[in-house]
């Protein structure tokens, strides 16, 4: 079996894994796991595709037994996948090249190409979509706002003196965050509140920014409503 993981050209790359457009492929991903998601992901993304996707979804440690034992007993009935960059860190080496691949207009980040192509001379994947964390406020939250706010250009520090008058005012924290066992909080931490302090998660982890960095968080944890512990997301 020749495994493939592709990202923004899913429905092009099949006739690579399964050499026939009309055979169903099974789509097998860690990626839109709710189940609202995944729905959107088989009536929605996948509805133009002119062929029969089986669109599965799993945990990540399942994701990947499956997998490795599908190449080791070098059949199986997995043609796409999709994944987070290190997921595929370790079957690199089982992934097609998707050079040839025609993503038609879609314009794809030259730098997540050069990832996809995980120190090889083939593109072992595609970028599919890149996770962005949002705030959503109710409204009767916005007279907490300290002065001059703009909240298209909100800062950290006025979202902590934000988080601090709505708790003062009401007798209680009610900032919420996802941060259950299965809440995104890594992503946010890896995503955003590194690269707004350090400018990189990698070269300055350990470092005078990063430590302000975690300052910051910790002084908004301090407002954070104590069930955003047991909060997958919100």
């Amino acid at each position: 079996m020749n495994a493939l993981k592709t990202f923004a050209g899913a429905a092009l790359a099949l006739s690579i894994a399964i050499g026939g457009a009309q055979a169903q492929v099974l789509f097998w991903s860690t990626q839109a796991r709710p189940v609202e998601e995944t729905q959107k992901m088989r009536s929605e993304v996948l509805k133009t595709f002119d062929g029969e996707v089986d669109y599965q979804v799993a945990e990540d440690g399942p994701w990947l037994t499956r997998l490795q034992a599908e190449l080791q007993a070098g059949s199986g009935t997995i043609g796409v996948l999709g994944g987070l960059h290190g997921d595929f860190s370790t079957v690199g080496a089982d992934l097609v090249d998707l050079s040839g691949v025609d993503v038609g207009g879609v314009k794809l980040n030259e730098a997540y190409k050069k990832l996809g192509m995980l120190g090889t001379s083939e593109q072992k994947y595609l970028p599919w979509m890149q996770a962005t964390f949002l705030m959503a406020a109710n409204k009767q939250a916005l007279q907490y706002l300290p002065a001059g706010t703009d909240l298209n250009t909100i800062t950290y520090d006025q979202l902590i003196e934000w988080a601090k008058n709505i708790a003062e005012k009401t007798g209680s924290p009610k900032f919420g965050f996802p941060a259950g066992p299965k809440g995104l909080k890594h992503r946010f931490f890896e995503g955003f509140l590194y690269p707004s302090y350090t400018g990189s998660m990698v070269t300055k982890f350990r470092s005078a920014e990063a430590e302000t960095a975690w300052n910051k968080f910790k002084e908004l944890w301090q407002y954070t409503n104590p069930n955003s512990t047991s909060y997958a997301f919100m």
